[in-house]
């Protein structure tokens, strides 16, 4: 696994919390993956998203943690990847840097279509919306009805990660 930090000085959280509420999720495909993301995330990230899964999830002690995990196509490696990018708040101030993890090693986090799906995505050039088993059915909802062990796996490596980091 690979860790890229980032500074995220300028973070808001009003902005992150219309993209996904407190302990909530969200998934964002096609064109609204760059609508959304752009200005926020880094134009060279967020481009070679397909879809992102964004969660918020609250603690105890008044910290939320962000995650916008993007499917990115890795055409070399015929698969789809997820890249985790994560930050944390405490009320409304930043906490910390940006970590972003490549080359993580949970369980299908890598997700290979079959060659049909190639076929047909390179033809019609659709690979912004092709509905991923590790994404959640429905765009949006409480975290508690998160069953995906991808997505709950890749936010629990960024948390560990944070929490490193900020000690």
């Amino acid at each position: 696994m690979k860790y890229d930090y980032s500074n995220i000085d300028n973070e808001d959280r009003e902005k992150w919390e219309k993209i996904c509420p407190t302990d909530e999720y969200r998934v964002y495909s096609g064109k609204e993956v760059d609508l959304i993301f752009a200005g926020i995330l880094p134009a060279d990230l967020y481009s070679q998203f397909t879809s992102v899964f964004v969660s918020a999830s609250s603690t105890d002690n008044g910290k939320v943690y962000y995650m916008a995990n993007g499917n990115r196509i890795d055409y070399k490696d015929r698969a789809i990847d997820q890249m985790p990018f994560g930050f944390a708040f405490i009320g409304d101030s930043i906490s910390g840097s940006g970590i972003l993890i490549q080359h993580g090693d949970w369980i299908n986090r890598t997700t290979h279509p079959p060659i049909s799906f190639w076929r047909h995505i390179t033809a019609s050039g659709s690979t912004k919306y092709y509905p991923l088993s590790e994404m959640p059915a429905k765009k949006e909802g409480p975290l508690s009805d998160l069953k995906i062990d991808s997505q709950n796996e890749a936010f629990g490596k960024l948390i560990y990660k944070l929490r490193e980091s900020s000690t």
